[in-house]
């Protein structure tokens, strides 16, 4: 039996992507170069893998459990390579992550610039989007790690609990809510909301969604916006409104610009978690960041989430 690398990556992201097409995307191949790779790999192990059925391609029961070691493959060659690399007292490499706005206008400045200024040597590429984008770049490896909200799908990705926020509804520090006075969702439904939410694609509008359509709450204008520096602004200087995690807003409890109103009885939660391949091993350097920015988001979740039930 002869196996290679290249023939496990390509099985692993025909599994993960459950389309030829989109693997053959992923990795820089043709799709007749990626289903050949695939073809041999079963024949060299005399099973079939994958049920090619147009529109409903899935892995067989020999395929889900050949899915299985080809990562534990994958993660341990990565490894080795790592382990392989001169030691050096002082952190050196590349860190591609992704983060959404919440976290890099809150965590990131402190915790990057601290982590620079003792590790210079370290190089960053950092993407800001949404979890649907930054879970697609973590499965596909196009970046090493992301912190999101919640999962669409978490095949081929490790998946571990950060933190948990609570929501506001933020208004301009003219509006007439009272800057951190709790605010029910009986309150808000008979509100005429002029209301800013993410787009349906966001997995905070399904969580925002859910939320209305459980407690009655219909809005009287929607604008769609995935931009929560943009939907700041728009809130600060007119009379709409937003729901958004506490989290991003530890800049504004003073209340000079916004009005904060925490959502209660129910709260609407959102739960954080650090995303990474499941198929790639994380440098140490890597996993020294992650640490730290972890940490900063949890305590900057303690820290305003404490804040603001002391007020309540």
């Amino acid at each position: 039996m002869s196996l290679s690398l290249k023939q496990l990556k390509a099985f692993v992201a025909v599994a993960e992507e459950k389309s030829f097409s989109l693997a053959a995307e992923r990795l820089n191949a043709t799709q007749s170069g990626m289903s050949m790779l695939v073809q041999n790999l079963e024949l060299s192990i005399g099973k079939v893998l994958i049920d090619r059925i147009p529109g409903n391609m899935k892995l067989t029961e020999n395929g889900k459990e050949f899915y299985k070691s080809s990562l534990d493959i994958l993660k341990l060659m990565e490894k080795a390579l790592i382990n392989t690399q001169e030691e050096s007292l002082q952190l050196t490499g590349l860190i591609e992550c992704g983060l959404m706005p919440t976290f890099t206008r809150s965590a990131l400045p402190k915790t990057l610039s601290k982590f620079l200024k003792e590790n210079p040597k370290v190089e960053f590429k950092i993407t800001e989007a949404y979890s649907g984008v930054l879970e697609e770049m973590v499965r596909s490896n196009k970046i090493d790690f992301a912190i999101v909200p919640s999962l669409k799908n978490s095949i081929g990705l490790n998946v571990n609990f950060v933190s948990q926020d609570i929501n506001l509804l933020v208004s301009s520090s003219k509006s007439k809510y009272n800057h951190l006075s709790p605010i029910s969702p009986h309150k808000i439904k008979k509100e005429k909301l002029k209301i800013i939410l993410p787009s349906h694609e966001n997995s905070r509008r399904i969580a925002i969604n859910q939320y209305f359509s459980t407690h009655g709450i219909n809005p009287e204008s929607i604008i769609e916006m995935d931009a929560m520096i943009g939907t700041l602004e728009m809130v600060a200087t007119s009379d709409w409104c937003s729901i958004v995690p506490a989290t991003l807003c530890d800049l504004d409890l003073e209340g000079v610009n916004r009005t904060l109103s925490p959502i209660e009885s129910p709260s609407l939660i959102t739960d954080y978690v650090l995303i990474t391949s499941a198929s790639k091993e994380l440098s140490p350097t890597t996993r020294i960041f992650i640490d730290k920015i972890t940490e900063e988001i949890k305590n900057i979740s303690r820290e305003i989430n404490t804040k603001i039930k002391g007020v309540i």
